[in-house]
């Protein structure tokens, strides 16, 4: 429970958290003040009603001095018309007793005598603590004499009544300037911590989303002007490395956009790309390489990730991949040195899939093999396309694996199209995939173009397919068309 409480408490805007801890510090402090003033004003109070019923219990015990001469009538008489008057006019519950000459007198004209009473107050006189005469139901006053003892008492519930009205009343005023006083500091702390404070969190969004360009500014109190001077120091420096991130990641994007092959001018073969990194880098990688005797290699690769990392593995693959055609024109040849290269090279995790196919334009074949590569599409004349399925494991898991590789007759004319998993994993609004079967129906639908026509149609149809949904990984189409 406490630890819920804790979480909820700090997930509260420093303003409200502000204005609750201000508020009820002032609210604590405002009420013990009024408890303890409440509370030494009452005893005040009754104490001076005491010392005043002890002053009239004095006046009194002087009149009944002039009154006995006239006999014990007088005496209650007298007894009788002050507690009158005083009942009728200031203080509800009076009541007078006197034991006067070894004789006992009440006020009998309200109708509070009684034995009862007169021990109360008799009690009440023992006391030699003046408090705690004040401390049951009566507020006893008693002045002694030669003659006698006088006792004037009253309610101590009426006297209470009457002090807690006025009582009531201050503490209202009190709190009300509570009150105003907690407004003000609530609204000073705001424009002195909590409004500062949202500034440089809003800043702070500001940088996370990219924007460098905010400043953060106050003029509070010096840690929070040296707060916001850090902030923009931050800011700043963040702006400079991102500059210099920028500049980097252009030039990475031009060493590998220089690494793509040419793919015009070749001879009995027309060959086109689609190549977008999903990052300023990619890790998919493609090549068309010359062979001896008119044959062509053709390369797709697709290194897992994009960025950085796998432009680097990427990267390796070329070079690898060009030094192998060099000993050899087998494609199965190929990836088992390609194979055996990149386990020893590349970082354990970062694999790589890999389809090489050896075209060659005179004798109308094509040799291919394949590394988990997505499969490629072949196309003879107008019939329908099919898949090349052979294939194997992925590169970089078993430094011994050998590949299978498969010769097929291609007749007058064919085209291949090859792809990474990018094209066939592209995702639409919707969480829908590519898929396959597109691709198909793309080569069925456009049975005569060139391969940068049939390049084209298939960009217009991913971009129709994504409805401008981002694509989160490399993008890598190959068309090659027998001429």
């Amino acid at each position: 429970m406490m630890d819920t409480f804790k979480h909820r408490w700090h997930q509260l805007p420093i303003s409200r958290q502000l204005l609750v801890l201000v508020n009820a510090i002032l609210f604590g402090f405002v009420v013990s003040f009024l408890l303890v003033d409440y509370r030494l004003r009452m005893d005040r109070h009754l104490n001076e009603k005491q010392i005043a019923l002890t002053e009239e219990a004095k006046t009194i015990y002087e009149s009944l001095l002039v009154a006995e001469a006239h006999g014990g009538e007088a005496i209650q008489n007298l007894v009788d018309n002050v507690c009158a008057r005083m009942n009728t006019d200031d203080s509800p519950g009076h009541h007078i007793a006197a034991d006067w000459r070894g004789l006992p007198y009440q006020a009998i004209s309200h109708g509070h005598a009684s034995d009862e009473m007169l021990s109360a107050m008799r009690s009440a006189s023992e006391s030699i603590d003046t408090e705690t005469k004040a401390n049951g139901s009566l507020v006893v006053g008693v002045f002694t004499g030669p003659a006698g003892t006088v006792y004037i008492s009253e309610k101590r519930s009426a006297v209470v009544g009457a002090t807690r009205r006025s009582l009531l009343i201050q503490m209202f005023a009190v709190l009300l300037l509570g009150a105003i006083a907690a407004f003000v500091v609530s609204a000073v702390l705001r424009q002195l911590i909590a409004k500062p404070i949202q500034g440089f969190v809003s800043a702070l969004k500001s940088v996370a989303s990219g924007d460098l360009s905010v400043i953060a500014r106050t003029r509070s109190c010096r840690e929070l002007s040296y707060l916001a001077d850090q902030i923009n120091a931050m800011t700043e420096a963040l702006d400079h490395a991102q500059r210099d991130h920028r500049v980097h990641m252009e030039k990475a994007r031009q060493i590998q956009q220089n690494l793509r092959p040419k793919v015009n001018g070749l001879v009995g073969i027309d060959v086109a790309e689609l190549f977008a990194p999903a990052d300023d880098v990619g890790g998919d990688y493609y090549d068309v390489i010359s062979l001896s005797d008119g044959r062509y290699l053709l390369c797709v690769a697709d290194v897992s990730g994009h960025g950085v990392p796998a432009a680097m593995a990427a990267t390796l693959l070329k070079a690898f991949v060009s030094e192998a055609a060099k000993k050899s024109s087998s494609p199965a040849e190929i990836l088992t040195d390609v194979n055996q290269r990149y386990c020893e090279y590349v970082m354990m995790g970062h694999f790589a899939t890999m389809t090489l196919l050896v075209v060659d334009p005179n004798r109308r074949n094509l040799t291919y093999a394949n590394a988990g590569h997505e499969f490629p599409f072949l196309q003879i004349g107008s019939e329908t396309p099919v898949r090349l399925t052979v294939g194997n494991l992925i590169l970089g898991v078993e430094d011994d694996t050998h590949y299978d590789e498969e010769i097929i007759s291609i007749g007058d004319s064919a085209r291949l199209v090859i792809v990474s998993d990018g094209v066939t994993e592209a995702f639409d609004p919707s969480e829908e995939q590519y898929g396959t079967d597109r691709i198909e129906h793309l080569m069925r639908k456009v049975p005569t173009s060139t391969a940068r026509e049939l390049v084209q149609e298939f960009e217009k149809s991913l971009d129709a397919f994504r409805k401008g949904r981002k694509a989160f990984d490399d993008t890598t189409l190959l068309v090659a068309q027998l001429r």
